[in-house]
Formats: C-alpha cells, structure tokens, sequence
C-alpha cells in the first residue's frame, strides 16, 4: 500500500499557498518599476517569495506522489515522464528562485534606490534578469501547467473524477496561457491566466487532490489495519 499523507497534506498547501500569493500580490498594484516596488511593498513581496519557495519545495513532493497513484496509466506513455521531469524542474525552480530572491531583492532594490542616477537606470532595465531565473515564467508556469494538463488528460481518459479533471485542464491552460501572456506581451491573457487559474482553478485543483489524496491514504490505513487484525 502507497502511502499518500504527505503527498495529500502538500498538495492541499500548494493550492491555498497559490491562492494567497495571488491576494497578496493583488493588494501591490505595480507601481513605477520593479526597484520601486520592491521597496514600497518591501514586506509584501519579501513573503511572498518566501510563499513561492516553500511552495515549489511542496510542488516536487505532490508532482511525485500524484505520479506514483496513476503509474499504471502512465507506464505506457512516452509523454508523461517528460512532463512529469518538467514539471519537477518548474517546482524546483520556482524554489530556488524565490528562496534566492529574498535577500537580493531587498539588497538590490534599496540600494540603487539610495545611489539613484544611472546606477538605478541600470538596475530597473536589467532587473528581470539579475533577480528573476524564469523572467516569463516558461518554466515555473509553463513547465508546471503542461504537467497539470497531462495529469487531467489521463484522469479523464480513465472516467474517473470528471470535475477534478476539468480543473485541471483549465488550470493548465490557464498557466499556459500566463506564459503567452508574458511573451507577446498581452497583459489581458496575464490577467485571466492568473486571475482565474492563480486565484481559483490552479489552487481548487490542487486541494482537491490533496482531499483525495489523504482519503486514499486513510483508506489504505483502514485496509492495513484490518488485514493484521
């Protein structure tokens, strides 16, 4: 029997630590420039890089306890190792760019703030990227909505769980999206990417696996139990 509580307990945390990152964000309207936000909203970007890193390390955890409950439906596909890897890479990536970002951003930001001139020109033209290792967010969105997707393609295929695998699919599409966004440059596609994956679909989705999750781990415990009695 695959144990499944952690699994079940991080993705549950994924989903409401997406959702409060999106809140957070949303009470920092964008101001001037990068520099300049970071330092008007100094506390408020601090945790939620802080979110996004403890987020990510959660992701990796759920990416491969989801992957161990549908092996079966898996092990003849050639695309969902694939996925399953990028999605990993996303996860970690995230981590270990926010984690980084928490003392940068603030060191950074202050600093050519107080220097000011062509000093803080510099820093707001190049700021993407000195801080930021996913500026558009190929991987930490991209990678991640494409596993997201694949994941709700097999789910459906197996008829089972068809809410749970039209989250995903929208909340896939919706980071996906978010990229598309961010590369042509269409802040509307930005807008509903996040706005209705970041703040709804992607955090529902998770949760309800992690729901299910700790159902099926509960339900192997119960088994367990009795077959020793």
């Amino acid at each position: 029997m695959k144990k499944t509580t952690l699994g079940g307990i991080s993705a549950i945390l994924v989903g409401l630590l997406y959702l409060l990152t999106v809140i957070i964000v949303l009470l920092s309207p964008p101001g001037e420039n990068a520099v300049v936000d970071h330092v008007t909203y100094m506390n408020q970007l601090i945790l939620v890089h802080y979110i996004l890193g403890f987020l990510g390390i959660l992701g990796v955890m759920v990416v491969l306890t989801l992957s161990r409950t549908i092996e079966k439906q898996t092990s003849h596909s050639e695309w969902y190792p694939y996925s399953k890897v990028m999605a990993i890479i996303g996860f970690a990536l995230l981590a270990i760019n926010n984690l980084r970002q928490t003392g940068l951003d603030h060191e950074l930001s202050h600093e050519a703030l107080h220097t000011g001139g062509a000093v803080l020109d510099t820093i707001v033209l190049a700021w993407a990227g000195l801080v930021e290792l996913s500026p558009q967010g190929w991987l930490d969105f991209g990678f991640v909505g494409i596993w997201i997707f694949t994941v709700s393609v097999f789910s459906l295929k197996r008829n089972n769980q068809k809410l749970l695998s039209y989250l995903g699919l929208i909340g896939g599409s919706c980071f996906i999206l978010t990229v598309l966004g961010n590369v042509t440059g269409l802040s509307l596609l930005v807008m509903i990417g996040m706005g209705l994956g970041g703040l709804v679909i992607v955090p529902a989705w998770f949760i309800y696996n992690g729901a299910l999750l700790l159902k099926k781990s509960n339900l192997n415990t119960s088994i367990t139990t009795n077959m020793k009695i």
